[in-house]
């Protein structure tokens, strides 16, 4: 994982309860061991998808971006879902709480276990077209806001807001063109059913770009409505609401429909 993370003040965030229970664990057969949890056969015939339905009430994920991006444009889908599962891993520590095909495209398989519940939301600052080793690519970078996010302890909650600033380059692969399943964007699921990285490659990167007004900087400091004024950490009665998922997947159609 390539991010760096800054440790600022922020704004408070709601207290309301997300969920109407939850372990200290927050997945309970997961994350209470900091060895990642591979799918089993047996796991993935009864119900492949169950992990990730329940994980989904306990931690959502929201995404922004400027105008002129596209969440559902192929090479943005990558990204979201690459981020997506990267946290969902840090969180539990069970590779069935990623989205399909991330274990075949993850750089970096050693986790630290961080079990929190809430809301993060991961603000997409710059999309821009360049090339890669003479290949057309995309880099994507973003400022992941933690602030409606609570850890658990042992006898309660605490909020640990920060900032994180997460760059991805993302490309097609040299031997073969993206394949996606016919798709229902009316119909919004909290996770992709289907293989979104099928056909692209995905890497982490690190903007050494320096010049203020750039994203890394805009994050640092000028995140719209963000308060860096706030206090850093702070116990809690409750864990955040758990929001809905934005702008959430499209539902892959069954050929069978």
């Amino acid at each position: 994982m390539t991010y760096s993370l800054f440790r600022i003040h922020q704004r408070r965030t709601p207290t309301n309860i997300g969920i109407a229970a939850l372990s200290a664990c927050v997945v309970a057969t997961a994350a209470c061991t900091s060895n990642p949890v591979e799918p089993t056969p047996d796991d993935a015939t009864a119900d492949p998808f169950a992990v990730l339905a329940a994980d989904s009430q306990v931690m959502s994920h929201q995404w922004t971006a400027p105008a002129d991006v596209d969440l559902d444009a192929p090479e943005i889908q990558v990204v979201r879902a690459y981020a997506d599962s990267e946290w969902n891993l840090i969180r539990t520590a069970d590779y069935a709480a990623t989205y399909p095909g991330y274990d075949d495209v993850a750089e970096d398989r050693f986790k630290n276990l961080n079990p929190r519940t809430g809301t993060i939301v991961h603000n997409i600052l710059e999309a821009r077209t360049t090339t890669h080793l003479g290949r057309p690519a995309t880099e994507v970078h973003i400022c992941i806001d933690f602030m409606n996010t609570a850890q658990p302890l042992n006898d309660g909650w605490i909020r640990k807001e920060s900032l994180g600033y997460q760059s991805f380059r993302v490309q097609q692969t040299n031997w073969t063109s993206p394949s996606t399943p016919p798709l229902d964007y009316s119909r919004r699921m909290p996770y992709p059913t289907w293989n979104v990285f099928d056909g692209w490659e995905i890497h982490g990167m690190i903007d050494r770009r320096k010049d203020d007004g750039l994203p890394w900087s805009n994050c640092l400091s000028a995140l719209p409505g963000f308060d860096y004024d706030a206090p850093y950490t702070a116990r809690v009665p409750a864990p955040p609401t758990v929001e809905p998922f934005y702008p959430g997947w499209p539902t892959a159609i069954d050929s069978g429909e």
